[in-house]
């Protein structure tokens, strides 16, 4: 695996598959309406298209959520276990995405970016932008 840094860790917020799901619901839509009207076999293809493009969505949704649960209690464990008991506090004042920033640093930068993103209220973009040693993600979907 390529090593990780903040160059290489860019997120693509608007995924593939709405852009195909869009495509294909238009698709349907298009032959549909082409079709002198809508005839069964036309409502059933859009409606099992639209019904996937959903379900893809809110399990992608699902996904993400379920990851940034998993990223919060893992914070606070590797925390607890590398930080003195003041400096783990600072945890409580970050928000998800600031605590998901802060995952890829290095065991030996965490309590000082920890510390400064607390003070100075860091975006996680500044937080990533901020470690000099990339801890890598390869489970991250």
């Amino acid at each position: 695996m390529a090593e990780q840094s903040y160059e290489s860790h860019v997120y693509h917020p608007v995924p593939a598959y709405i852009a195909t799901g869009m495509t294909v619901l238009a698709l349907f839509l298009l032959y549909a309406h082409r079709h002198l009207g809508w005839h069964t076999e036309e409502l059933a293809f859009t409606a099992l298209a639209l019904a996937v493009f959903v379900l893809v969505t809110i399990s992608r949704g699902d996904t993400v959520a379920l990851q940034d649960r998993i990223i919060m209690l893992e914070m606070k464990v590797r925390c607890a276990e590398l930080l003195s008991a003041g400096q783990d506090v600072h945890l409580a004042k970050l928000s998800k995405k600031q605590i998901v920033a802060l995952r890829f640093a290095s065991d030996d930068e965490l309590g000082a970016l920890l510390e400064r993103a607390a003070r100075e209220n860091l975006s996680p973009k500044d937080i990533k932008a901020s470690v000099r040693t990339w801890r890598p993600d390869p489970y991250r979907t």
